[in-house]
C-alpha cells in the first residue's frame, strides 16, 4: 500500500473542495441566511450524495454515462432544469423571506435539498471517474474497493469542510445587524447561487 498516494489524494480532494464551486457558496449562503442548523443539514444531504455518486463509479453507471452523450445531456438538463425551479420557487416565496418564521416553516428538509442537489449532478460521478484512477493506492487489492475508499476519504474530508464552513458564516451572521440590505435581499443570493448551479451544470 502506497501511503504517499493516498496523502496526496486527500491533499488533493481538500483542495477541490475549497475550490469556489456551486456547493460550497450554496453552503455558505444558506448558513449565513439560515443558520448553522441549515447548513450543517444542507452540507450533510449534499455530501450524502458523493457516496451515491461513489456508488456509481464503483458498479461502473457512470462510464455508461459518459459513454453515452445523449444521456448524459439529458440528465444534465434534468439538473439544470431542477436547480431553475428552485429559483422560480423563492422567487415566488420572496415576500416572506424576510419572515423567518414564514420562510423556514416552508423549507424544512434541508438534508433532502441537499441531496437532491447533489444527486441531480451527473458531473459528480464523471468528475470521481476521472479523477480515481489517477489514485489507486494499492497493487492487489481490487479497483473498485479502491475507488470505494477513496470515496469515503473525499466524503470525510468534505463534510468536515462544508460543516466548518456552516459553523463559520453562522458566526459571521451574528456580527452583523439582521435589518441590514444583504439580509433583507437574500433572497437574490439564492436565486443566484441556483442560477449559477444550473449553467455550471450545463457547461
Amino acid at each position: 500500500m502506497d501511503f504517499g498516494i493516498v496523502i496526496t489524494f486527500i491533499v488533493s480532494s481538500v483542495i477541490l473542495t475549497l475550490s469556489p464551486g456551486p456547493d460550497i457558496l450554496y453552503v455558505i449562503s444558506q448558513s449565513f441566511y439560515k443558520g448553522k442548523k441549515t447548513g450543517i443539514l444542507i452540507s450533510l444531504g449534499l455530501t450524502t450524495g458523493l457516496l451515491l455518486h461513489t456508488l456509481l463509479v464503483v458498479l461502473g453507471l457512470s462510464f455508461l454515462i459518459r459513454e453515452n452523450e445523449f444521456i448524459f445531456f439529458v440528465l444534465k438538463l434534468i439538473g439544470a432544469l431542477y436547480f431553475i425551479y428552485l429559483a422560480i420557487v423563492v422567487y415566488g416565496k420572496r415576500k416572506n423571506i424576510t419572515d423567518n418564521d414564514v420562510y423556514e416553516s416552508e423549507n424544512n428538509n434541508y438534508f433532502k435539498k441537499g441531496l437532491i442537489m447533489n444527486l441531480v449532478n451527473p458531473k459528480v460521478s464523471l468528475f470521481f471517474i476521472a479523477l480515481f484512477p489517477n489514485f489507486i493506492f494499492h497493487d492487489t487489492l481490487n479497483s473498485e474497493i479502491q475507488f470505494f475508499i477513496l470515496g469515503l476519504i473525499f466524503w470525510f474530508q468534505a463534510n468536515f469542510i462544508f460543516i466548518g464552513f456552516s459553523l463559520f458564516s453562522s458566526k459571521i451572521k451574528d456580527f452583523l445587524s439582521p435589518n441590514n440590505s444583504l439580509t433583507n435581499k437574500r433572497y437574490l443570493i439564492e436565486i443566484s447561487v441556483y442560477v449559477f448551479f444550473s449553467i455550471w451544470i450545463l457547461k
